[in-house]
């Protein structure tokens, strides 16, 4: 509450500081107009005065007071101060004027001043919450060192991958025949975030191996990854070519079932998957991702998966019951959208007020990809990246289900 009196504090003073000089400089206008109206009167009554000297001239003239040389240089003199007197009541008078059209101008910037305080205020009571007690430093100590911690140990990563990269290209040059060295060096660059680069070292690893499977695999991911996700022909013809072998890396089904589904063929994306997960080790850490994606598409086309999945799920993971997956192909294609878009606002407003769930985070990415709001899901990948910003394993967990599902992450 204490910083924001002082802001409030500060944002008075900053205000006054503006106006002040708005307001004495409408004052001054305002008294300056004043005086122009006493001068001009003043001026006037010059003008009448200089008009009789004129006439007094003439009768002077008339008189023989005045020689006609002493005449007209009395009469020069006196149509010189009445020019004067006549330029100077011009003079004034622009003045008046344009400290006239000065005014609303700088009514308007204390309106406009006026109204930003205001509406700051108002935002402030609708929305700040005046109730919430100060956080000092000292007390957020332990928050604070766990940033730093992983920031620390993120940089330490990184320097550790940067030198190996270095390592082993020099080593590389010296023995380019070196197949766990290419192998090494693709897997550095990828972890790094440099797909691109890691597309030669994995394409020597596939020619040094004589195109076996899993570094088909390997050089198809880096092409995926170097494209945002998206699963191009090239990528597509070496998925298909080791999808021909005897590897059994998951990422050859994983990446054949996206490009059904880039390709709009879910079924097949989702016949792909279900087979992928049926045949995994019961540990593998990849499962539970591709089970949401498969029932996130299951729920979004109306597909029967009832009792297709052989593994284990924990209850989040579980698909959509085959009284669900009816009742969405007994209504309209608008009746099934709507229903699909409720449930996904749902889970996008429980993640607003319960944002510490990643699983959440990551099926709303999907979800809105399988429902084709790109930027939805863009928005969603870079909320839940912002939020564990200080957990780089989990940012990097959204980093790469985004790449796979086709978000961009640049």
């Amino acid at each position: 509450m204490t910083i924001w009196i002082v802001l409030a504090a500060i944002t008075l003073l900053v205000a006054g500081f503006v106006l002040w000089p708005v307001l004495r400089q409408h004052q001054s206008a305002t008294g300056a107009s004043g005086s122009e109206e006493t001068g001009n009167i003043e001026l006037d009554h010059d003008l009448a005065v200089y008009r009789d000297q004129l006439a007094e001239i003439d009768r002077d003239i008339e008189r023989g007071v005045l020689s006609t040389e002493q005449a007209n240089a009395a009469r020069i003199e006196v149509q010189r101060r009445i020019l004067n007197a006549d330029q100077r009541i011009k003079t004034r008078t622009e003045n008046v004027t344009s400290g006239l059209v000065g005014s609303p101008i700088r009514i308007v910037s204390v309106i406009a001043i006026l109204v930003f305080l205001t509406g700051g205020l108002g935002i402030y009571l609708d929305l700040g919450r005046p109730d919430l007690p100060d956080r000092p430093i000292a007390s957020r100590a332990d928050e604070i060192d766990a940033i730093r911690h992983a920031q620390a140990t993120n940089s330490e990563r990184t320097d550790v991958l940067n030198r190996a990269v270095s390592d082993l290209s020099q080593k590389l040059i010296n023995d380019p025949k070196n197949l766990k060295g290419w192998e090494l060096l693709g897997a550095s660059l990828m972890a790094l975030g440099r797909p691109v680069e890691a597309q030669t070292a994995f394409l020597e690893t596939v020619k040094l191996s004589d195109r076996d499977g899993d570094y088909l695999a390997m050089y198809a991911e880096s092409l995926i990854r170097g494209d945002n996700g998206q699963i191009n022909a090239t990528a597509r013809g070496v998925l298909k070519e080791a999808d021909t072998t005897d590897s059994r890396d998951p990422r050859i089904g994983y990446y054949l079932g996206l490009a059904d589904a880039q390709d709009g063929n879910i079924a097949l994306a989702v016949d792909r998957w279900i087979e992928l997960v049926n045949a995994a080790p019961g540990d593998a850490n990849w499962v539970p991702m591709v089970v949401e994606r498969i029932n996130d598409a299951a729920l979004a086309q109306g597909i029967d998966i009832e009792g297709r999945l052989k593994v284990a799920t924990a209850p989040q993971m579980a698909g959509p019951s085959q009284d669900d997956v009816a009742a969405a192909q007994e209504m309209t294609p608008e009746d099934r959208q709507e229903m699909i878009n409720g449930m996904v606002d749902r889970l996008a407003e429980r993640l607003e007020s319960e944002p510490n769930d990643p699983d959440g985070w990551a099926r709303l990415m999907q979800a809105y990809m399988v429902l084709g709001k790109t930027d939805e899901a863009q928005t969603t990948y870079q909320k839940a990246a912002e939020f564990f910003a200080d957990q780089p394993e989990m940012v990097l967990r959204f980093d790469t289900l985004a790449r796979e599902i086709g978000i961009a992450t640049n």
